[in-house]
């Protein structure tokens, strides 16, 4: 074997792989068997890592003819291209196999599960977090946001759960789909933000054009396509999506810790608000619920928001120690002045 070149860890992970290569030799010779077996004694480690080395190498070969081939020419084209003796063949599969476990151990667990293997992502509440894919692309999520990606050798999905994620897609041949709830957006060579509050979702395009349908089924008429600088929110009360011109910067607002809305009911306004505000903000009355805002929350002033409500809607602010509440104020006084 060649001397090993990785970090100790790797350097096991490597001579591991390497064995399990020279193993399917037919012409190995008994004295390679002897050095294998004092390998396999000289540190309890060794016999660990062969055993996952064999794992993976063998979950691998059980892939379909051409995922192995796809498997081997991402991971170790080396040996996918190099021409070999009949003879040889066998080891030269075994040998990619190998460099498949050590080159790409961590990618090829994502591939060999494809779309099985879902993985989901969370943030915290008034938090905010960063998560890059396997194919360049990236996904930011705002406060109390969560999402599941489904990424397999044809598809690259991801469902938007709860809450309000930018994602910027890296060009590939596989389409990259984002589901939330009733709306079925797909990337066209894109950066785009996606809201979703219960059924109610909002898409904005930042850059280039996605393709949005409001169900799985893109051939029904619903289907739209926007470029930059657009925006469809779906109402899930009329079923309707409305489409309308946008500032880009807006429509992102909350990656600078503002909310922005425009005439959107004040139940879905206080659910976007909740994602960052440290105690809940309640309505008592559904009649309340349906009237509509247009205007910024600032995240790090949600407390004075809340006070101010009083100035332009009929409602009195209730203050307890773990949630804020709204309710009906029906004396010509429109509430206590904001503290």
């Amino acid at each position: 074997m060649s001397p090993p070149t990785f970090a100790p860890g790797h350097r096991i992970e490597h001579a591991a792989a390497e064995w399990w290569a020279r193993l399917r030799d037919p012409a190995l010779p008994d004295q390679a068997l002897a050095q294998w077996t004092a390998w396999l004694e000289a540190d309890p480690r060794h016999a660990a890592a062969f055993d996952r080395a064999s794992a993976l190498a063998e979950e691998a070969a059980a892939l379909k003819g051409d995922q192995r081939a796809d498997l081997v020419a991402r991971f170790a084209p080396h040996t996918a291209t190099r021409r070999r003796a009949p003879a040889r063949a066998a080891l030269a599969w075994a040998a990619g196999l190998a460099a498949v476990v050590v080159l790409g151990g961590g990618l090829f667990l994502a591939y060999r599960h494809g779309p099985e293997a879902p993985r989901a992502y969370a943030s915290e509440r008034a938090g905010h977090r960063d998560i890059d894919l396997p194919d360049g692309s990236s996904i930011e999520l705002g406060g109390a946001t969560s999402i599941t990606a489904r990424y397999g050798h044809d598809i690259r999905a991801v469902d938007l759960d709860a809450g309000e994620a930018f994602f910027r897609v890296a060009h590939a041949e596989r389409p990259f789909i984002v589901t939330a709830g009733p709306l079925r957006i797909r990337d066209l060579g894109t950066a785009f933000n996606v809201r979703r509050t219960g059924d109610r979702v909002t898409v904005a395009v930042t850059e280039g054009r996605v393709r949005v349908s409001p169900s799985a089924d893109e051939g029904d008429g619903g289907t739209v396509e926007l470029g930059a600088g657009r925006e469809v929110s779906f109402d899930p009360e009329t079923q309707a999506m409305r489409i309308l011109d946008i500032d880009p910067v807006a429509a992102t607002a909350w990656r600078e810790h503002r909310l922005e809305f425009v005439n959107e009911p004040l139940s879905s306004v206080l659910e976007n608000v909740n994602r960052y505000s440290v105690r809940p903000i309640r309505v008592t009355d559904p009649a309340l619920s349906r009237l509509t805002f247009t205007g910024t929350v600032q995240v790090d002033t949600i407390d004075s928001w809340v006070a101010a409500l009083p100035r332009v809607f009929p409602v009195r602010v209730d203050t307890y120690a773990d949630h804020l509440e709204l309710t009906r104020q029906t004396s010509m006084a429109r509430g206590p002045k904001p503290r």
